[in-house]
C-alpha cells in the first residue's frame, strides 16, 4: 500500500498547477490531505486509468472568478484523446472536508466515465440540459458504486436544496439499477 500512496503523491505532484494561489496552507491541505486522499479512496481499477495515463487528467487551483463554481471539469478532444482539466476555484478551500472530497470525487467521476467536450453535447437548450443532468447522473452513480457514497451525499446536500439532493438520490438509485449495481 506504500507503494501506491507513493505513486499517487508522484502522480498528484505532477499534475497540480497552483494558478495564481497565494496559500502555502492551501497548498500543503490540498496536495497532501484532500486530493491525495481522494485518489487513495478509489478503487485500484479506476486509480490505474489515472496512474497509467488512461485518463490525461490536469488539476488547477485559479483565482475565484466573479461567479465562484467549486470545481468544474473541462475536456478537450485531440489527436492523443481525450485530455481533462479540473478547476478548482480558491473558494473551494473553506470546505469542510467532505464537500471537497465529495465534489472532487464527482468531478473524478466525469473523468472516469470520459465525458464528452461541451462542443460535442446537443445543441438543443432542453437536451443539453438533459445531457448535463445526464453526466452528473452518472458521475455520481460512479461514486456510489465505487463505495463512496457518503462523500457524495455530502458534496449533494451542502450544495443542493434538500428537496433537489432527494431527486438527484433518486436518480442515481435508478441509474445504479440499470447499470446493475447495488447500493
Amino acid at each position: 500500500m506504500v507503494e501506491v500512496n507513493h505513486a499517487v503523491s508522484d502522480y498528484v505532484e505532477r499534475r497540480l498547477d497552483f494558478k495564481g494561489k497565494k496559500s502555502d496552507k492551501f497548498r500543503i491541505d490540498v496536495t497532501e490531505y484532500r486530493i491525495i486522499k481522494a485518489f487513495d479512496s478509489l478503487p485500484l481499477e479506476i486509480l490505474n486509468l489515472f496512474l497509467d495515463g488512461s485518463r490525461n487528467l490536469s488539476i488547477r487551483i485559479v483565482p475565484d472568478p466573479k461567479l465562484p463554481f467549486g470545481m468544474r471539469t473541462i475536456a478537450e478532444r485531440s489527436s492523443n484523446g481525450l485530455a481533462y482539466t479540473l478547476n478548482i476555484c480558491d473558494e473551494a478551500q473553506d470546505w469542510a472536508e467532505d464537500h471537497f472530497l465529495g465534489a472532487f470525487l464527482r468531478e473524478l467521476g466525469h473523468v472516469a466515465a470520459e465525458l464528452p467536450p461541451e462542443d460535442e453535447w446537443p445543441l438543443d437548450r432542453g437536451a443539453r440540459a438533459r445531457f448535463k443532468e445526464s453526466a452528473e447522473c452518472k458521475a455520481d452513480a460512479l461514486v456510489w458504486s465505487w463505495g463512496l457514497r457518503h462523500y457524495d451525499i455530502i458534496y449533494l446536500s451542502e450544495t443542493y436544496p434538500s428537496h433537489w439532493v432527494d431527486k438527484i438520490v433518486n436518480n442515481i438509485s435508478m441509474m445504479l439499477l440499470v447499470m446493475g449495481q447495488s447500493q
